[in-house]
């Protein structure tokens, strides 16, 4: 059995899925592959790392490795009764790792479309991103919000996804066919459980508390003035941020691209300025993607390096040109795509 796993990128709702607030983002046509067998236990060929591993689907521990994704699979099904069997596998793509987009999440959803499938585990896709989340936050460690493994599971080819992460209602907003999603991946990486994003989420979830709030949706401008300085600065981003969701979800409705790419390019300066996650190679990106016709651009995904993502209308050659002035300026090796929203996790048919 091949199945096939999307990356995801956000196109706006950064930092507000853990606050339990609004976001909207897609699935895309860059994959992790993996296809396998029934096996007595679970055997893994990672071609994109170059690794094999190997453990015991009734007994295993984390070991801080990629084998923990599949791991945490195992052990979020086990904490919900179900006893899914071995495999062995391949597992390939074209999706890049530590990009921002979402490439663990992908990964684990692979694995667990695989086990659906092959062991009849009646799962639903919520299920499974769920089950995804829950094996990212208690297995391997990394404190996301279930927007990642959404995106993913529940991805529809030609669609962002508005999702309330408060409830977990989504709806599915048209995505035009003539405007294009430039992905610039800046080579920068950052490891998300180590990373200054336990400070911020920590940062957010104490004002949250701090005023008595389930979710960040419902805080108000007037609640800002009963928290410390950086308390007031965070939330203060979220809440505009939250808003932007819903201006975005309004912009793309009535074919309003001026106004969508408005957002985005604000809700990165805010990123910037005032979530304090973005970095001079993100900015470069978003400034000269500006520079070539942009309707607008933002960083994706949690920021401190990864991939940003530009909105064009006739985006020919842009993604080299910017290739080549980022090279000369900075040390790291960039690429880019061309992406579109995608169809989630499945069997693929071929």
């Amino acid at each position: 059995m091949k199945i096939s796993s999307p990356g995801r990128v956000n196109l706006i709702g950064e930092h507000t899925d853990y606050s339990l607030g609004y976001v909207m983002p897609l699935a895309i046509n860059l994959y992790t592959y993996l296809e396998g067998e029934r096996y007595e236990n679970v055997i893994l060929h990672s071609r994109t790392i170059g690794e094999k591993g190997f453990f015991d689907p009734e007994s295993f521990t984390r070991e801080g490795n990629w084998l923990d994704y599949p791991k945490g699979i195992y052990f979020s099904l086990q904490k919900r009764g179900y006893m899914p069997g071995g495999l062995k596998g391949e597992i390939y793509g074209t999706l890049p790792i530590g990009a921002g987009l979402s490439s663990s999440a992908s990964l684990e959803l692979a694995i667990l479309e695989f086990l659906n499938q092959e062991y009849n585990l009646n799962l639903s896709r919520m299920d499974e991103a769920l089950i995804a989340k829950d094996a990212e936050n208690e297995f391997v460690g990394v404190p996301c919000g279930i927007m990642d493994q959404m995106a993913i599971a529940l991805g529809k080819r030609g669609t962002a996804l508005f999702i309330d992460t408060e409830n977990l209602e989504y709806e599915y907003i048209p995505f035009p066919k003539n405007l294009k999603i430039l992905v610039f991946d800046t080579g920068v990486r950052r490891e998300l459980s180590h990373s200054s994003y336990w400070e911020r989420r920590n940062t957010v979830l104490s004002a949250l508390e701090k005023l008595k709030k389930s979710s960040s949706k419902y805080v108000s401008l007037e609640d800002l003035e009963k928290l410390s300085e950086k308390e007031k600065i965070r939330m203060g981003y979220v809440i505009r941020e939250n808003q932007r969701v819903l201006d975005a979800k309004d912009a793309l409705r009535n074919y309003d691209w001026e106004m969508l790419g408005s957002l985005l390019l604000e809700a990165h300066w805010d990123l910037a300025e005032n979530f304090g996650v973005s970095c001079d190679e993100l900015d470069f990106f978003v400034k000269a993607a500006m520079k070539y016709g942009a309707l607008g651009a933002r960083l994706t995904g949690a920021g401190f390096g990864g991939s940003a993502i530009a909105l064009f209308e006739d985006p020919e050659n842009v993604g080299e040109k910017i290739k080549r002035e980022y090279e000369r300026k900075f040390m790291h090796h960039a690429k880019y795509y061309m992406v579109v929203p995608s169809d989630g996790v499945g069997k693929c048919m071929d």
